[in-house]
């Protein structure tokens, strides 16, 4: 029996591609669950690994690029330190945030790590990558458990059993994990939080700002020239939409076994500016909005981003961006909605990514939900009053879905060129990515397009996961290339390839 267990939430260390821009994370998760924690009586830590702790000093840490046998670059504490930190804080829990795909070697490393020190402590894994790739997890040996839904009432319940000297055998929406078996215990009705005001307000206090302050002051990378105190803020959870190659597109049913948290739910307009106050206090100047889908309610919107900018706040960037929320009706017409566009202008949105996707009707209606229609919204001139604004939008467009021909991808070329000849920074091409969780996923394994011991390292922006596509995966990547340089001006063409030579020199 423990009578207080003392809980350790940890942000894995990053390992990148050497054109990759290192950022420390500090998102939400795990300030929620450490606030859930908290206010139920459990000493709780926050380790953000990339940056280290109070007594690391960055250049042991976030400026410390170690080449993996991978070929990826390590951000953050050494292997070393990082034990001796687990170890020296009397832990009975640690729990890991895993999200990203790409990430899963380092939220598995720091599994290892914890379990090295005392195969006692609990280790506990969670995140929409964990969830999808739960019995990965559970066979490395070093995780005994992994949560099914969104944490916040589950981690406390691992607390509370922890303190009576049980393990999981009574903590619903978990896999674990007992001798060679791997045991589930549903997801159940009240798991997760279906009205978000009920929800903890985020620990932010726990994020080392100290570290953070010193590195960046926005998402878009290290060493920002503007040293202004950064910090996320989401008013909501889920989407509307059911784009295939979204990592939470299996979540919007409970077919995935989730608790269907992937539906859109809202937080108050109240409650949101309860906590934008929460982040003032702090001394926070500049918010990031990770909502997947946050201007689909734009009277709420608008309220939100005037009491924000009337708090003598700046809004660094948001997370999730629709089309479709840039149009309105007019005469019973769809029309450009140039007024909502002058309100993020207002609000401070110099640049909004556009996800365009596709130059092809067909592939978006069959894997992005339909949620763009090139017919009735005409993405060019939108492209062209968002400059006049003075909004940059870089246009991001995926080509090598697994039954795209060659003239849909030429449609898609074809469209990007219109667009940065209307006034876009430049486009960028991706290959989608089959990521655990996607219902493109499910797809991909079912029709051998991904092969079941597929490589986790390997699912990032540059490598092409699927085979069997129509367009040879070897060929895309040369279109891809070709469509790129095509595409954008022969300046940003080159000040890009300047720059990713600095990087891998």
């Amino acid at each position: 029996m423990i009578r207080n267990p003392k809980i350790l939430l940890v942000y894995p260390p990053n390992q990148l591609m050497d054109i990759e821009v290192p950022r420390p994370d500090g998102s939400l998760g795990l300030l929620y669950l450490a606030s859930a924690l908290q206010r139920a009586g459990f000493e709780t830590d926050v380790l953000d690994v990339s940056v280290g702790n109070a007594d690391d000093e960055l250049t042991e840490t976030f400026y410390r690029a170690v080449r993996q046998p991978n070929g990826l670059i390590r951000i953050g504490m050494s292997q070393e330190r990082l034990r001796e930190f687990i170890a020296k804080g009397g832990y009975a829990c640690v729990g890991i945030n895993s999200n990203f795909t790409a990430q899963t070697r380092m939220a598995l490393e720091v599994a290892a790590i914890a379990k090295s020190g005392s195969a006692d402590i609990k280790v506990i894994v969670g995140g929409v990558n964990a969830r999808n790739l739960a019995k990965c997890f559970l066979d490395s040996d070093h995780v005994d458990a992994v949560c099914l839904t969104e944490a916040e009432k589950i981690i406390v319940r691992t607390a509370e059993e922890l303190a009576r000297g049980r393990g999981f055998e009574k903590v619903s929406g978990v896999l674990y994990k007992t001798g060679e078996q791997h045991l589930k215990n549903a997801v159940m009705p009240g798991d997760a939080y279906a009205n978000l005001d009920d929800l903890p307000i985020p620990a932010w206090d726990k994020l080392l700002f100290k570290h953070y302050d010193a590195i960046t002051s926005s998402r878009s990378g290290a060493d920002s020239p503007q040293k202004a105190r950064y910090a996320p803020i989401m008013t909501s959870r889920g989407c509307p939409f059911e784009c295939l190659y979204c990592h939470i597109s299996m979540e919007k049913v409970d077919s995935a076994g989730s608790g269907g948290i992937g539906s859109l739910r809202l937080k108050s307009v109240e409650r949101v500016l309860e906590e934008v106050e929460r982040l003032r206090n702090l001394g926070v100047k500049k918010l990031f909005f990770e909502d997947d889908s946050l201007l689909a309610k734009k009277s709420r919107v608008k309220t939100i981003f005037e009491s924000v900018l009337g708090m003598g706040l700046e809004i660094a960037a948001i997370n999730g961006v629709n089309l479709i929320h840039f149009q309105h009706k007019h005469s019973g017409r769809l029309k450009i909605d140039v007024e909502y566009l002058e309100l993020l202008k207002n609000a401070g949105f110099d640049e909004i990514s556009f996800p365009v996707e596709s130059g092809s009707q067909r592939i978006l209606d069959k894997y992005a939900t339909a949620k763009l229609n090139l017919d009735r919204l005409d993405v060019v001139e939108l492209v062209r009053i968002a400059s006049r604004l003075g909004i940059k939008c870089p246009i991001n467009m995926m080509i090598g879905f697994p039954d795209e021909t060659k003239n849909e991808i030429r449609q898609t070329i074809e469209l990007g060129k219109r667009l940065v000849e209307a006034g876009a920074p430049y486009c960028a091409f991706f290959i989608p990515i089959p990521f655990p969780g996607s219902r493109l996923y499910e797809i991909a394994l079912a029709q051998n397009h991904l092969d079941q011991n597929f490589d986790p390292d390997k699912m990032n922006w540059m490598n092409v996961m699927m085979k069997n596509t129509i367009i040879p995966p070897d060929k895309l990547i040369e279109i891809r290339e070709s469509a790129w340089r095509e595409v954008n001006t022969p300046e940003y063409v080159a000040a890009r390839l300047k720059s990713r030579a600095d990087r891998a020199s």
